[in-house]
């Protein structure tokens, strides 16, 4: 008399319970990971955020200035202003100094920094401009 074994549907369907666990784990790790790469793309768009900030600040300073007589301009003593705008939703504060030297008899060389502090770490822009004495002045 010969047996036939036949295995049952059940052992053949679906995971055990160490496959599922490892199938867990492998995917926590990968959305871990993807959670820190959101973070660090939202870090990278607040600091391009804030440099594009920190460029208008310091053209519309520059402007400003150059559109002063060429007399009213005084060099030598830097001028520092802080001011704050609206970045991601939040106020965020930024440095401006201003400078003028003196190149030639008509010239002067104007120079706009503008600084900010990203997570303790600070950054800054800088333009420069030389603006000479116009007819008339």
């Amino acid at each position: 008399m010969s047996v036939n074994r036949i295995a049952s549907r059940s052992s053949s369907r679906g995971f055990t319970l160490v496959e599922m666990l490892m199938a867990m784990l492998v995917m926590t790790v990968g959305l871990l990971g993807l959670l820190q790469s959101v973070n660090v793309a939202y870090q990278q768009n607040l600091r391009d955020k804030l440099r594009k900030e920190a460029t208008q600040v310091a053209e519309e300073r520059m402007h400003d200035w150059c559109r002063l007589r060429f007399d009213i301009i005084t060099c030598g003593e830097a001028k520092k202003e802080d001011t704050h705008k609206q970045v991601g939703g939040s106020p965020w504060y930024f440095s401006v100094n201003r400078k003028a030297a003196l190149v030639g008899s008509a010239t002067k060389k104007l120079d706009v920094t503008v600084t900010w502090t990203v997570k303790g770490d600070e950054k800054s822009h800088e333009i420069h401009a030389l603006r000479s004495r116009r007819k008339g002045e």
